[in-house]
């Protein structure tokens, strides 16, 4: 019966883990996260990267600005973002486009973006884009090549993440069986 036991573990290590979401959000007005963000701007993800800058962590996202309509100046801008959705970080991707509502608390930290704001792919922001009309700038397109693909993060999981942790507990259990046996 402890083999069953320990078999059935062992199985349930390597089995796809469902993604957990622990984020919650207030719905908000265009009007509201038009306010309340101290940037908006539509931008290409050039790279994604561990922030390691600051202690918030998360990711660091580096876009292609192509229009601004508040607090962008230059082409390129970088914005931190967690790690994952479950912690509020917005599932940023190389190459994508989006309308991008960020915000901070004070001008000396670096833009932040998260799952509550109101930034989305561009191909969805059709309402907020007639609410911002005009941009404020208008950038060019000479886009920065971005990284090689062997100097990129991948920031998606694996197809097992969690096994490692899986495998540690079936370890654990071993010993214990074993230790219950001497």
């Amino acid at each position: 019966m402890r083999w069953l036991t320990l078999l059935v573990l062992g199985v349930a290590t390597f089995l796809p883990i469902g993604e957990a979401r622990a984020c919650s959000c207030m719905q908000q007005s265009l009007e509201d996260g038009t306010a309340q963000s101290q940037a908006i701007f539509e931008g290409t993800v050039a790279t994604i990267a561990p922030n390691t800058a600051t202690q918030f962590r998360g990711l660091e996202v580096i876009l292609t600005v192509k229009r601004a309509w508040k607090g962008i100046d230059s082409e390129e801008v970088a914005v931190i973002t967690a790690s994952n959705s479950a912690a509020c970080g917005y599932p940023f991707a190389e190459g994508s486009t989006h309308l991008v509502y960020a915000y901070r608390d004070t001008a000396e930290e670096p833009l932040r973006v998260s799952l509550c704001s109101l930034t989305k792919p561009i191909d969805q922001a059709k309402a907020d884009l007639e609410h911002l009309g005009k941009p404020s700038k208008t950038f060019g397109d000479t886009a920065k090549k971005s990284a090689s693909s062997k100097d990129r993060c991948n920031v998606s999981a694996g197809p097992h993440e969690g096994t490692s942790l899986g495998l540690f507990a079936l370890l654990i259990a071993g010993l214990a069986l074993v230790g219950r046996r001497s």
